[in-house]
């Protein structure tokens, strides 16, 4: 779970970097005079961001890390978890309380963070009262055990404290991510007009080329399944 914040800032420093480079460079600047005006503009808003090292690219970075690595934890935890008690739901022919707990992972990653939360605290709930049906317990036989069980209850606490972190610290985030959205979308502008430019460069040259290729996949975010940016089309 990448920040949306993150994901951008990696791909400007990425454009910055190709663009900079000597010999790539000598293919664009001033070619148009216009594509050398809109690459510094955009040089100026990115390093006001924070694209190139500053600290708010850290600040960026580590906004939702310690909440993504908990539900992370969380996530992968209550999936087997679940499916163990599922199977010792259905094997004591226990059906409605087996198909509460018949989720993929998938449908685990895709829950609300509060409903995530409310979920997971379902499943220790259920989980803890498997081992108190029978005496002895059968329940660890499916792999529903008491030291697993406890395990879980603290990802489950971890978690509860990341999202339930003080309304203040939570409305300044939201706030920050407010202010800081319209600069990115006038960042953004920004590359598509060079975009353009930078089409306009194909067929000069192998080099020129291969230049624009390395361009376009430099503007890609998050690999081709979340590419938000158009191949170019085809010389």
């Amino acid at each position: 779970m990448i920040d949306e914040f993150a994901r951008k800032l990696r791909m400007y420093s990425g454009v910055h970097t190709l663009l900079r480079e000597p010999a790539n460079e000598a293919l664009w600047l001033d070619q148009p005079p216009y594509l050398t005006q809109r690459v510094a503009d955009f040089e100026t808003g990115a390093t006001d961001l924070g694209a190139f090292g500053n600290a708010q690219s850290g600040t960026l970075t580590g906004i939702t890390q310690q909440q993504n690595l908990a539900e992370t934890a969380l996530e992968a935890a209550a999936h087997p978890l679940g499916r163990a008690l599922r199977l010792y739901y259905r094997q004591h022919e226990q059906l409605a309380e087996a198909a509460v707990w018949d989720l993929t992972i998938t449908e685990w990653t895709q829950l609300a963070e509060n409903v995530l939360l409310s979920k997971a605290t379902a499943l220790h709930t259920a989980a803890q009262e498997a081992l108190t049906e029978t005496t002895p317990p059968l329940a660890p036989h499916f792999g529903v055990t008491t030291a697993r069980v406890g395990a879980f209850l603290d990802l489950v606490d971890d978690y509860g404290d990341v999202i339930g972190a003080p309304v203040a610290a939570r409305s300044g985030r939201k706030a920050k991510t407010t202010a800081l959205r319209p600069r990115f979308r006038v960042l953004d502008g920004i590359l598509a007009d060079m975009d353009d430019l930078i089409l306009s460069l194909r067929g000069l040259s192998a080099a020129h080329d291969l230049f624009v290729d390395a361009y376009f996949n430099a503007r890609r975010i998050g690999g081709p399944s979340e590419d938000t940016t158009p191949a170019p089309p085809n010389p």
